[in-house]
């Protein structure tokens, strides 16, 4: 193979994997493409919404030890939910809330419907109620509901991931606290609280802050990813995706960033070209031995004949 021969088929295998990366990089499920999720009124803010907000405590521990009641009516902590190293997604609700907790609910169940993970098995969901009136007897049918719509058993093992939760008031304003997030009472037995949902770490850190009610799959499955440094996945394509993409608070989504694919498609242009000169040179060098063995080995001609003698018949 010639040195011309072998520069153009390096620079093909460059050209190739900085494709492959820009490919790989912005390929969503159902041939959508970035940014993750279409832009929309996620951070618009109803009036019920007005004068609380969210104060964000990026990579802050939440207090895993405060104590809630479940919907079976058992005395349980918060780092109950924090098992065998899953992420946890955290949205504080009541279930009492006439409009917006219950389209709160509902739009994250879809979007846990449509992502590949389990509930109970790749992360689990935390639901605790904000209203210290709430009880079990209320939180019990609602999960079952929620279940229903998720229609994913497995065993048994959504049900035990996925924690209705009620509380007396000082756990739930505890934890309120410990998220930045702000709540009051209103008249009619209402709240008032910011539209927002928490993702967090396997060890109890908040990873993300997700606002607005417009969740989507690929989002939350982002999300997710960011929360477990992408253990809850083996797939190559979602550790590229970790790398191309990061949240955009702006927009609610995660984007893709044009620099990462960059440095991507570098390394994977350097790689392609290092592993193709690789290839050329042990070729080469497995050549050269073939020709010096070959050089090596005697030729049949060069021996010089020696003549028999011929007996002479005696007569």
């Amino acid at each position: 193979m010639t040195s011309r021969r072998a520069i153009q088929l390096a620079r093909s295998a460059a050209i190739l994997a900085a494709a492959l990366c820009a490919q790989v990089a912005t390929a969503q499920p159902g041939g959508a493409v970035q940014p993750l999720g279409s832009r929309g009124s996620v951070n618009e803010t109803p009036a019920q919404q007005e004068n609380v907000g969210v104060t964000e405590h990026l990579g802050e521990p939440v207090p895993l030890d405060l104590p809630f009641i479940n919907s079976d009516g058992d005395l349980v902590t918060l780092g109950d939910s924090f098992v065998d190293g899953r992420p946890v997604i955290l949205a504080l609700v009541y279930y009492d809330c006439p409009v917006v907790c219950a389209v709160v609910m509902g739009k994250l169940t879809e979007a846990f419907s449509g992502i590949d993970f389990n509930i109970g098995e790749d992360y689990n969901v935390v639901f605790a109620s904000i209203d210290p009136s709430e009880t079990p007897a209320l939180a019990s049918p609602i999960k079952d509901r929620y279940l229903s719509t998720y229609d994913r058993t497995n065993g048994g093992k959504t049900a035990a991931g996925w924690s209705f939760l009620t509380s007396p008031a000082d756990s739930t304003r505890a934890l309120a606290e410990a998220v930045g997030w702000d709540y009051k009472p209103v008249a009619g037995g209402e709240y008032s609280h910011p539209v927002c949902i928490f993702v967090l770490t396997p060890d109890g850190r908040i990873a993300r802050y997700v606002y607005g009610v417009g969740y989507e799959s690929e989002t939350m499955r982002m999300a997710l990813l960011e929360a477990s440094d992408g253990k809850v996945s083996e797939s190559i394509g979602d550790k590229i995706r970790m790398f191309c993409y990061r949240y955009d608070p702006a927009t609610g989504k995660y984007a893709l960033v044009a620099f990462r694919v960059v440095q991507l498609g570098g390394v994977l242009s350097m790689l392609a070209v290092g592993s193709l000169v690789g290839v050329l040179l042990i070729k080469e060098r497995m050549r050269g031995r073939r020709l010096g063995a070959a050089g090596s080995r005697p030729d049949a001609g060069d021996h010089p004949t020696h003549a028999q003698p011929v007996s002479e018949s005696k007569i």
